[in-house]
């Protein structure tokens, strides 16, 4: 492949670069900088990642960030790095897929409505009213019921449940045994969403349970009823958000446990670990059990 195929495809994606070098000259395949291989492609995210007294000349192509100069003997340079290299590669490395639309003892009730190239892994269960936009993605074992909208490009991966009823909804009798409260809500998923490995998403009460577009939720995040996440905000290392919690655009939460009715603001941060008991304003980070305001300590 040459450079030059790889700029073109940078243009036309929109991803601003600038580039140094001999764009007709060749790239065979990519890799990492600590392990590079001859004649590759690599990305360099800071330049205290560049090994100290390498011969840079020798890489063939250098995807790097605007603060990392070197000698490269061709060099892509772009504020959105990370973007510019992992999407080139996508573009170009990622394998024909050759399994089956729908895999094997997969059940579909005939309420199941799906879109274009959807693809739906082996030993899935969709039961109920259940739509599914163009070129979404359903792992193997995943089960989604009741009344769910997926929309475009999501993928939902392996292991998921979606749509079930909140355990932990209830009500008490006069003697204070836990009645489950019936739920009729649904979950409302929007386009370019992904939901981790064995997640749970609840469906709302009466309301839609809802998670906008673009968002990303890691692996073992537990989702309660009625919460709502605004478009691209981002949930990592297994959080949990009980009934109502809003998070809105932009977000980040690293490992959190989230009390109910709880907001997270938006552009906000939440530590690795942290417990949230009350909201979190706009562009703020907070730490720790429970959470606090982050304050870095001068020296």
């Amino acid at each position: 492949m040459q450079i030059s195929d790889i700029l073109l495809f940078l243009h036309q994606e929109g991803i601003p670069f600038t580039f140094r070098g001999n764009e007709n000259e060749t790239v065979e395949g990519f890799s990492s900088l600590a392990h590079y291989k001859s004649g590759s492609m690599t990305w360099v995210k800071k330049a205290e990642n560049l090994p100290q007294g390498a011969d840079l000349s020798q890489i063939r192509l250098a995807i790097v960030s605007e603060d990392v100069e070197g000698n490269f003997a061709n060099t892509i340079t772009s504020p959105l790095s990370r973007r510019a290299f992992f999407s080139t590669l996508e573009h170009f490395y990622t394998p024909a897929e050759c399994a089956p639309a729908i895999g094997e003892n997969t059940y579909l009730s005939p309420q199941v409505k799906l879109g274009k190239n959807v693809r739906i892994g082996h030993n899935c269960s969709l039961d109920g009213q259940i739509t599914i936009g163009d070129n979404a993605v359903i792992g193997s074992n995943v089960t989604i019921v009741n009344r769910v909208i997926i929309g475009e490009g999501t993928e939902i991966r392996s292991g998921v449940v979606i749509g079930h009823d909140d355990s932990i909804s209830y009500t008490e009798d006069a003697h204070h045994n836990k009645l489950p409260i019936r739920h009729f809500g649904g979950v409302w998923i929007g386009r370019n969403v992904m939901i981790g490995e064995n997640s749970t998403v609840c469906r709302g009460t009466l309301d839609d349970t809802y998670i906008g577009d673009g968002v990303r939720l890691d692996a073992l995040t537990q989702v309660s009823h009625n919460c709502r996440f605004e478009k691209n905000s981002v949930a990592v290392g297994g959080c949990r958000f009980f009934g109502s919690v809003t998070v809105e655009e932009g977000a980040y939460l690293v490992g959190a446990l989230v009390r109910n009715q709880c907001r997270i603001g938006k552009e906000a941060v939440v530590g690795m670990g942290a417990v949230v008991i009350k909201n979190v304003e706009n562009n703020q980070t907070v730490v720790g059990n429970p959470a606090k305001p982050f304050v870095k300590k001068e020296g």
